[in-house]
């Protein structure tokens, strides 16, 4: 267990280790254990195109197995708020909502190892399809610098990789946006994040930089090819379709500029998500089984 924890703690970039939100054990879950006075912050995103929603636990290692969900009834192309977690390594089980519990010893849908997770540090976990198996596509999301105006992209799409390339480019068109059409100034590049299950012990995952848009007004977040410094959007979101946390409510709808809503929300994350099946956010778009879906951030 000490040479697991070592291992990712060596393997997780420097700059992944920043302080992401305030520490201290206070509202901790998931199996216990950890160094007290120390969490990570977790968020999960329902990305199986076409599933019913999903209760998701947290089992550390060496712990008994959970009865209680660490979020309950998650819908697809919905994303949890952030969960506060012990820096501990363990298992992310995935069940139909409202199914047995891992307590009972009845079968999950999955079951997906991850490494010991770092002190103040943010992840989001995609639930989705990949490597043949119901698996969990993993980020450690980095910290906004300050700005109102940044966001974080992740792909999250395995689909994508044919549709679009193994690297991505993501950045800001013209609201309204529209796929095929819009055109966009690349702002980054990324890659499909790292899958849990048969990643034959991978222990570092993607770091998610927040980046800055460098406008508020009619914005429509875009993913295309990495064709250079602008390409043709594959699909885009706008702005008025971004989602409160662990809700389908989208505060800013029928405006499109990048406004926070109320509240302790720092910024917004972008998934690209695998679809053809399953009722998307309204201003989602299906395109080649890739659709763009966003939340605001609480961390």
């Amino acid at each position: 267990m000490k040479a697991l924890r070592i291992a990712a703690l060596i393997a997780m970039p420097a700059t992944l280790l920043l302080n992401a939100c305030a520490g201290g054990s206070s509202g901790i879950i998931g199996g216990g254990g950890g160094v007290p006075g120390q969490q990570a912050n977790v968020r999960f995103v329902n990305g199986q195109a076409g599933a019913t929603s999903y209760d998701i636990y947290f089992q550390s290692n060496g712990s008994t197995p959970p009865s209680t969900p660490l979020v309950s009834g998650l819908n697809y192309a919905e994303a949890s708020d952030f969960k506060a977690l012990p820096t501990v390594s363990g298992n992310v089980i995935v069940q139909t909502a409202g199914g047995a519990a891992p307590s009972t010893g009845t079968a999950q849908l999955t079951s997906c190892p991850v490494p010991q997770f770092a002190n103040n540090t943010n992840y989001s976990i995609v639930i989705a399809t990949a490597q043949a198996a119901l698996n969990c596509i993993i980020f450690a999301d980095s910290n906004y610098t300050g700005s109102a105006n940044q966001y974080r992209f992740h792909d999250a799409s395995p689909h994508a990789t044919a549709a679009i390339g193994a690297t991505v480019a993501h950045g800001i068109a013209t609201a309204p946006g529209t796929p095929g059409t819009s055109t966009f100034a690349v702002l980054g590049t990324t890659q499909l994040g790292t899958v849990a299950v048969g990643n034959g012990g991978a222990t570092s995952f993607p770091g998610i930089t927040p980046t800055t848009m460098g406008t508020t007004t009619a914005v429509s977040f875009a993913v295309g090819p990495n064709s250079g410094a602008t390409a043709t959007a594959q699909n885009t979101l706008d702005a008025s379709a971004l989602t409160l946390p662990g809700s389908e409510t989208q505060p800013n709808a029928g405006n499109n500029n990048f406004t926070l809503p109320s509240g302790s929300y720092a910024g917004a994350s972008i998934y690209a998500i695998d679809c053809g099946a399953g009722t998307l956010p309204a201003g989602s778009h299906c395109v080649s089984g890739v659709a763009l879906i966003g939340v605001f951030d609480s961390h």
